[in-house]
């Protein structure tokens, strides 16, 4: 389980974190300019919500949902808590791609930061690491 988990995350991380580099490097060359299209003035705002709501607010859903669907279970099936952690895997991956975006189109500097902190939160926080998802297994109760 643990194995199929990282290989989602790095497969979902590994994009985003490549995206970030080469465009952040090539930028910071002056070999690319973000400067040639115009931004809507609410879209740093709009990216800001949305980085919350992968990061923080679905995640904490999803996880509530699947808590509440599996109380009146003695125990959950561990494909049924597998599907559970790739959903959250999928969600909270979204962040860095919006952290990405943030950078590379110059929002304003709160909204930038605030986003990229949401992104690396999203990134340490839903690490498969064996102890968490044992953890998590405890805690659900997995067979």
């Amino acid at each position: 389980m643990y194995k199929k988990l990282q290989t989602q995350y790095v497969i979902t991380v590994l994009p985003a974190l490549a995206l970030l580099l080469i465009l952040g490097t090539a930028k910071s060359l002056n070999l690319v300019n973000s400067d040639c299209f115009s931004l809507p003035a609410m879209l740093p705002a709009a990216v800001f919500v949305v980085s919350a709501i992968t990061a923080i607010a679905c995640p904490l859903f999803l996880r509530t949902v699947f808590a509440h669907s599996v109380r009146n279970q003695k125990t959950v099936q561990a494909v049924e808590f597998l599907s559970f952690q790739r959903r959250l895997l999928w969600i909270s991956q979204i962040t860095p791609y919006l952290a990405f975006m943030a950078v590379f189109c110059d929002f304003p500097r709160f909204y930038a930061a605030a986003i990229v902190l949401m992104g690396l939160y999203a990134l340490y926080y839903y690490y498969p690491s064996q102890r968490r998802i044992d953890f998590d297994k405890k805690i659900f109760r997995v067979t």
